[in-house]
Protein backbone atom coordinates (compact mmCIF):
# COMPACT_ATOMS: atom_id res chain seq x y z
CA UNK A 1 0.00 0.00 0.00
CA UNK A 2 1.76 3.37 -1.06
CA UNK A 3 1.99 6.31 1.48
CA UNK A 4 -1.02 8.78 1.77
CA UNK A 5 -0.04 12.16 -0.36
CA UNK A 6 0.20 15.31 0.81
CA UNK A 7 -2.57 17.34 1.56
CA UNK A 8 -2.81 20.88 0.71
CA UNK A 9 -4.84 23.13 1.87
CA UNK A 10 -4.95 26.55 -0.36
CA UNK A 11 -6.52 29.94 0.83
CA UNK A 12 -7.62 32.19 -1.61
CA UNK A 13 -10.91 34.06 -2.11
CA UNK A 14 -9.72 34.72 -6.21
CA UNK A 15 -11.59 31.53 -7.36
CA UNK A 16 -9.77 31.49 -10.05
CA UNK A 17 -6.34 31.76 -8.89
CA UNK A 18 -7.23 29.20 -6.32
CA UNK A 19 -8.57 26.47 -8.94
CA UNK A 20 -5.54 26.89 -10.99
CA UNK A 21 -3.21 26.61 -7.63
CA UNK A 22 -5.18 23.17 -7.01
CA UNK A 23 -4.71 22.44 -10.63
CA UNK A 24 -1.00 22.54 -10.59
CA UNK A 25 -0.65 20.80 -7.14
CA UNK A 26 -2.94 18.14 -8.22
CA UNK A 27 -0.87 17.48 -11.10
CA UNK A 28 2.64 17.26 -9.42
CA UNK A 29 0.71 14.70 -7.09
CA UNK A 30 -0.83 16.50 -4.12
CA UNK A 31 -4.03 15.95 -2.35
CA UNK A 32 -5.70 19.60 -2.36
CA UNK A 33 -8.33 21.12 -0.54
CA UNK A 34 -9.68 24.83 -0.89
CA UNK A 35 -11.19 26.87 1.59
CA UNK A 36 -12.10 31.22 0.27
CA UNK A 37 -12.63 32.78 3.44
CA UNK A 38 -11.04 33.03 6.87
CA UNK A 39 -14.07 30.74 8.56
CA UNK A 40 -13.72 27.73 6.53
CA UNK A 41 -9.95 27.55 5.90
CA UNK A 42 -10.07 27.31 10.05
CA UNK A 43 -12.95 24.59 9.64
CA UNK A 44 -10.69 22.46 7.11
CA UNK A 45 -7.38 23.01 8.75
CA UNK A 46 -9.35 21.69 12.31
CA UNK A 47 -11.17 19.02 10.45
CA UNK A 48 -8.12 17.83 8.04
CA UNK A 49 -5.44 18.80 9.68
CA UNK A 50 -3.21 19.41 6.50
CA UNK A 51 -0.26 18.88 5.68
CA UNK A 52 1.13 22.41 4.06
CA UNK A 53 -1.09 25.34 3.76
CA UNK A 54 -1.02 28.08 0.83
CA UNK A 55 -2.64 30.85 2.36
CA UNK A 56 -3.37 34.31 1.17
CA UNK A 57 -3.14 37.63 3.38
CA UNK A 58 -6.23 39.47 2.49
CA UNK A 59 -9.45 37.63 2.69
CA UNK A 60 -12.83 38.88 3.17
CA UNK A 61 -13.56 37.96 6.44
CA UNK A 62 -10.14 38.25 8.47
CA UNK A 63 -6.47 38.46 7.60
CA UNK A 64 -4.58 35.40 6.45
CA UNK A 65 -1.70 36.60 9.35
CA UNK A 66 -4.00 36.44 12.61
CA UNK A 67 -5.25 32.81 10.69
CA UNK A 68 -1.34 31.64 10.63
CA UNK A 69 -1.14 32.71 14.09
CA UNK A 70 -4.04 30.68 14.93
CA UNK A 71 -2.64 27.76 13.14
CA UNK A 72 0.28 28.30 14.46
CA UNK A 73 -0.94 27.67 18.18
CA UNK A 74 -2.34 24.16 17.16
CA UNK A 75 0.44 23.03 14.44
CA UNK A 76 3.72 23.40 12.82
CA UNK A 77 2.93 22.73 9.51
CA UNK A 78 4.54 24.88 6.85
CA UNK A 79 2.78 27.94 6.15
CA UNK A 80 3.48 29.44 2.90
CA UNK A 81 1.91 33.08 2.58
CA UNK A 82 0.66 33.62 -1.53
CA UNK A 83 -0.13 37.07 -1.73
CA UNK A 84 -0.34 40.83 -4.09
CA UNK A 85 1.62 42.84 -0.80
CA UNK A 86 5.01 43.75 -1.66
CA UNK A 87 6.77 45.99 0.28
CA UNK A 88 8.82 44.52 2.96
CA UNK A 89 7.04 45.39 6.30
CA UNK A 90 4.35 43.15 4.27
CA UNK A 91 7.05 40.55 4.18
CA UNK A 92 8.63 40.92 7.55
CA UNK A 93 5.38 40.97 9.56
CA UNK A 94 3.89 37.91 7.46
CA UNK A 95 7.08 36.01 8.55
CA UNK A 96 6.67 37.65 11.87
CA UNK A 97 3.21 35.78 12.05
CA UNK A 98 4.99 32.39 12.00
CA UNK A 99 4.78 31.53 7.96
CA UNK A 100 7.53 29.53 6.33
CA UNK A 101 7.59 31.09 3.11
CA UNK A 102 6.54 34.27 1.47
CA UNK A 103 5.49 34.23 -2.34
CA UNK A 104 4.09 37.34 -4.32
CA UNK A 105 1.84 37.95 -6.77
CA UNK A 106 2.41 37.33 -9.82
CA UNK A 107 4.20 34.02 -9.18
CA UNK A 108 6.12 31.82 -11.15
CA UNK A 109 4.72 28.39 -11.89
CA UNK A 110 7.80 26.73 -10.81
CA UNK A 111 9.29 28.51 -8.09
CA UNK A 112 5.83 27.95 -6.65
CA UNK A 113 5.81 24.42 -6.76
CA UNK A 114 9.17 23.91 -5.45
CA UNK A 115 8.74 25.96 -2.70
CA UNK A 116 5.71 23.62 -1.94
CA UNK A 117 8.20 20.67 -2.31
CA UNK A 118 11.11 21.76 -0.07
CA UNK A 119 8.79 23.37 2.63
CA UNK A 120 7.40 19.22 2.68
CA UNK A 121 11.02 18.16 3.05
CA UNK A 122 11.86 20.30 5.39
CA UNK A 123 9.40 19.02 7.63
CA UNK A 124 9.53 15.47 6.61
CA UNK A 125 13.12 15.62 7.76
CA UNK A 126 12.20 17.44 10.99
CA UNK A 127 9.58 14.92 12.12
CA UNK A 128 12.13 11.93 11.11
CA UNK A 129 14.86 13.53 13.64
CA UNK A 130 12.44 14.14 16.09
CA UNK A 131 11.32 10.35 15.60
CA UNK A 132 14.87 9.00 15.84
CA UNK A 133 15.45 10.65 18.75
CA UNK A 134 12.77 8.23 20.97
CA UNK A 135 13.39 5.67 18.28
CA UNK A 136 16.13 3.53 17.91
CA UNK A 137 16.29 0.77 15.39
CA UNK A 138 18.83 -2.13 14.48
CA UNK A 139 17.97 -4.41 11.95
CA UNK A 140 15.33 -6.33 13.18
CA UNK A 141 15.20 -4.64 17.04
CA UNK A 142 13.59 -1.57 17.52
CA UNK A 143 14.14 0.25 21.13
CA UNK A 144 11.24 2.75 21.81
CA UNK A 145 12.60 5.05 24.32
CA UNK A 146 9.40 6.98 25.18
CA UNK A 147 7.77 3.38 26.17
CA UNK A 148 10.86 2.02 27.43
CA UNK A 149 10.27 -1.14 25.79
CA UNK A 150 12.67 -3.26 23.22
CA UNK A 151 10.24 -5.25 19.83
CA UNK A 152 11.77 -7.63 17.25
CA UNK A 153 10.36 -7.85 14.01
CA UNK A 154 7.46 -5.87 15.45
CA UNK A 155 7.03 -8.04 18.65
CA UNK A 156 7.33 -6.58 21.97
CA UNK A 157 10.23 -8.92 23.16
CA UNK A 158 8.88 -8.29 27.23
CA UNK A 159 11.84 -7.17 28.74
CA UNK A 160 11.93 -6.01 32.54
CA UNK A 161 13.01 -2.34 33.20
CA UNK A 162 16.80 -3.26 34.14
CA UNK A 163 16.59 -5.30 31.10
CA UNK A 164 15.69 -2.58 28.31
CA UNK A 165 18.62 -0.13 30.18
CA UNK A 166 21.25 -2.81 29.80
CA UNK A 167 20.07 -3.53 26.46
CA UNK A 168 19.97 -0.14 25.18
CA UNK A 169 23.27 0.83 27.01
CA UNK A 170 24.73 -2.14 24.50
CA UNK A 171 23.22 -0.57 21.19
CA UNK A 172 24.15 2.60 22.55
CA UNK A 173 27.53 1.61 22.34
CA UNK A 174 27.58 -0.65 19.41
CA UNK A 175 30.82 -2.46 18.43
CA UNK A 176 32.27 -1.38 21.83
CA UNK A 177 33.55 -3.58 24.45
CA UNK A 178 31.36 -2.69 28.03
CA UNK A 179 32.88 -4.44 30.80
CA UNK A 180 30.85 -5.72 33.66
CA UNK A 181 31.47 -2.77 35.50
CA UNK A 182 30.77 -0.48 32.98
CA UNK A 183 27.00 -1.86 32.56
CA UNK A 184 26.75 -2.04 36.50
CA UNK A 185 27.61 1.82 37.60
CA UNK A 186 25.64 3.17 34.42
CA UNK A 187 22.28 1.01 35.04
CA UNK A 188 22.20 0.42 38.53
CA UNK A 189 24.00 3.59 39.32
CA UNK A 190 26.26 2.46 42.23
CA UNK A 191 29.42 1.20 42.78
CA UNK A 192 29.59 -2.64 41.61
CA UNK A 193 31.79 -3.88 44.60
CA UNK A 194 33.09 -6.69 42.52
CA UNK A 195 29.88 -8.85 42.04
CA UNK A 196 28.89 -9.39 38.27
CA UNK A 197 26.52 -11.71 38.54
CA UNK A 198 23.26 -8.93 38.27
CA UNK A 199 24.88 -7.87 35.04
CA UNK A 200 25.43 -11.62 33.70
CA UNK A 201 21.96 -12.54 35.01
CA UNK A 202 20.22 -9.20 33.02
CA UNK A 203 22.48 -10.42 29.64
CA UNK A 204 21.89 -14.01 29.99
CA UNK A 205 17.79 -13.46 30.14
CA UNK A 206 18.66 -10.40 27.30
CA UNK A 207 19.62 -13.02 25.02
CA UNK A 208 17.04 -15.85 25.58
CA UNK A 209 14.43 -13.17 24.83
CA UNK A 210 16.14 -11.91 21.75
CA UNK A 211 16.72 -15.23 20.72
CA UNK A 212 13.19 -16.42 21.35
CA UNK A 213 12.20 -13.55 18.87
CA UNK A 214 14.46 -14.83 16.25
CA UNK A 215 15.99 -12.30 15.81
CA UNK A 216 19.49 -12.97 13.59
CA UNK A 217 21.22 -9.56 12.53
CA UNK A 218 22.33 -8.50 16.12
CA UNK A 219 23.18 -9.69 18.86
CA UNK A 220 25.15 -9.44 22.25
CA UNK A 221 28.82 -10.88 22.24
CA UNK A 222 30.28 -12.41 25.62
CA UNK A 223 33.78 -11.32 25.45
CA UNK A 224 35.75 -13.55 27.90
CA UNK A 225 37.08 -11.58 30.69
CA UNK A 226 36.05 -8.16 29.02
CA UNK A 227 32.62 -7.90 29.14
CA UNK A 228 29.57 -7.55 26.54
CA UNK A 229 29.63 -6.19 22.99
CA UNK A 230 26.13 -5.62 20.73
CA UNK A 231 27.29 -6.20 17.19
CA UNK A 232 25.80 -6.94 13.80
CA UNK A 233 26.25 -10.59 12.75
Amino acid sequence: MSERSPLILVVEDDIRLARLNARLLIRHGYNVLIAYTVSEARAVFERESPDLVVLDIELPDGDGRSLCKEFRKRSDVPVVFLTGKIETEDRVEGLGSGADYYLTKPFDRNEFVAVIKSQLRRMELNHKKIEEAFVITRGALTLMLDEQKAYVAGRDAGLTPKEFAVLLLLVQNEDRELSCTTIYESVWKTKMNNDAQPVRLHISRLKKKLREEKTADYFIVSLYNKGYMFTRQ
